[in-house]
């Protein structure tokens, strides 16, 4: 799977996996609750840790603070030295260098190509000690939600299927989708669906491209600046309604967001080519009814009917 990626006037291929750099957290990926030991623990005891967990090394913390850490370089040198009996404190290596929780795991592969490191401890927002990441946790955490990516896929298409078995058998035809916010993997599909049954159905050119118009634009936009929703265009005898409603967090300005080319998309949807603007003078533009409903902190309804050539022409 494969998205375009928009740099300047360059368009590029991008895949899954890279996305889910960006989009993927530490905390995404990381070992919750570590083992780690005491600085009173000797270098012994920690050198029987590393063996049993075979892990390459050990953070030392006190209350959930993080102190140093212990390498298996350490236990050799504690080994060679004489001292390995002594407490952790002593030999540990102090102030070391950690990851986040909320860092995105391009970042986490940069720290591990900066340092060269095996592992790196991951601290929350309070300074604690959460977890440790490889970079083999990151591999792992990358198969996971290609699997999960591509099981959602060849789910939503088994439904979508199985509607339009359903769907052709009625005269009022519905076309419906859940969006999930950042799903760009999934932009333009219902649109697709929909231009797909018009064309299906003898409906005029322009009313198939007008329709499919404002599908996509609503679908970027629930992508992009919401956290889900769905979107349903039913297929009447004289006309084409599209209801999108999204579950948050509302416009907070109307009369802004249908300025050209206005928009609160983030970095990352930027870089992927969406978010130029918001759409909504577009979808108002190939619309012959459009309405916006709003409420901060609930969500949006936009509703905009195309009308079927005749019905459109004696208007």
């Amino acid at each position: 799977m494969t998205e375009t990626l928009v740099i300047g006037n360059e368009k590029r291929r991008i895949s899954v996996a890279q996305m889910l750099v960006y989009e993927l957290r530490v905390r995404n990926a990381m070992t919750k609750e570590p083992v780690t030991a005491r600085p009173t623990d000797t270098m012994r005891t920690i050198q029987h840790l590393m063996k049993t967990h075979r892990f390459s090394g050990v953070p030392i913390t006190r209350d959930g603070s993080l102190l140093g850490i212990v390498t298996i370089e350490d236990i050799i040198n504690a080994l060679d030295k004489g001292h390995i009996n002594e407490p952790a404190e002593r030999w540990m290596a102090r102030d070391p260098v950690t990851l986040r929780d909320h860092y995105s795991l391009v970042r986490a592969v940069a720290e591990f190509d900066r340092y060269g490191f095996g592992r790196f401890p991951v601290l929350d927002g309070t300074d604690k000690l959460v977890g440790i990441i490889t970079r083999g946790d990151i591999t792992n955490c990358l198969v996971h939600h290609l699997e999960k990516r591509a099981e959602e896929a060849v789910a939503h298409e088994a439904a979508l299927v199985a509607e339009r078995a359903a769907d052709e058998k009625a005269r009022r035809m519905v076309v419906r989708s859940q969006i999930k916010s950042g799903d760009f993997d999934s932009a333009g599909k219902i649109s697709q669906r929909m231009r797909q049954v018009l064309r299906e159905r003898g409906i005029d050119p322009d009313v198939r491209r007008r329709a499919a118009v404002i599908a996509y634009e609503a679908e970027t936009n629930i992508i992009i600046h919401t956290i889900g929703g769905q979107i349903t265009a039913t297929i009447l005898p004289d006309k084409v309604v599209i209801d999108a409603i999204d579950e948050g967090p509302g416009i907070e300005n109307v009369d802004l967001a249908m300025r050209e080319g206005w928009s609160t998309a983030g970095p990352l949807a930027r870089e992927l080519g969406f978010g130029a603007g918001m759409g909504l003078p577009n979808m108002k533009r190939c619309a012959d009814v459009f309405e916006i409903n709003t409420e901060m902190g609930r969500g949006t309804h936009i509703h905009a009917e195309v009308l079927l050539k005749k019905a459109r022409m004696a208007k």
